[in-house]
């Protein structure tokens, strides 16, 4: 997990972060006791559940009404420079998928492969037990996000951090 987001992290350094940037953590979690360490942890995340929608802080205390809630999905927005990173290895470790986004970045032009710069379509993700479209996977994997039809820019960019593409392009956001 630790070396996914560092890669991560790594690509994101490659591109220019807007001002005033966040990070985004969405997790489902499945178990009580996984809820409540994540409350501990972001307690001014949005849980939900089964038709319920809480900030942390609301969240019923009693594991009954916790566990009538299950799944529950935890979502947390912060600046870039907010310490969600240091804090959500414990909450991923004990999700049934979770994923790290970073969508507020911008591509600079490799003139070297003839492409400019790009501000829409550029991004990093990390994903854990899910693919960049949600659907179940295992393992993790590092996606950037990029133009349609410009893979050697995302093949530029793992380079950029001493890695590689290992997978086709797909669409995602």
């Amino acid at each position: 997990m630790a070396a996914a987001i560092a890669a991560a992290v790594s690509l994101v350094g490659c591109g220019e972060l807007w001002e005033g940037a966040d990070v985004d953590l969405d997790v489902e979690l499945l178990r009580v006791e996984d809820v409540v360490r994540a409350r501990e942890v972001f307690p001014q995340g949005w849980f939900a559940g089964v038709g319920e929608h809480f900030r942390g802080v609301g969240l019923p205390d009693d594991a009954a009404v916790l566990a009538g809630l299950l799944p529950v999905r935890l979502s947390v927005v912060k600046p870039v420079e907010g310490g969600l990173l240091e804090r959500a290895p414990p909450v991923l470790g004990r999700a049934g998928w979770g994923q790290v986004a970073w969508m507020e970045l911008s591509w600079p032009a490799v003139p070297e492969l003839d492409l400019g710069p790009e501000h829409a379509r550029a991004g990093v993700q990390v994903c854990f037990g899910i693919d960049a479209n949600h659907e179940p996977a295992s393992g993790h994997t590092v996606y950037v996000h990029v133009h349609p039809y410009e893979d050697e820019r995302a093949q530029h960019l793992a380079r950029q951090i001493g890695h590689g593409v290992t997978g086709r392009g797909e669409q995602g956001w």
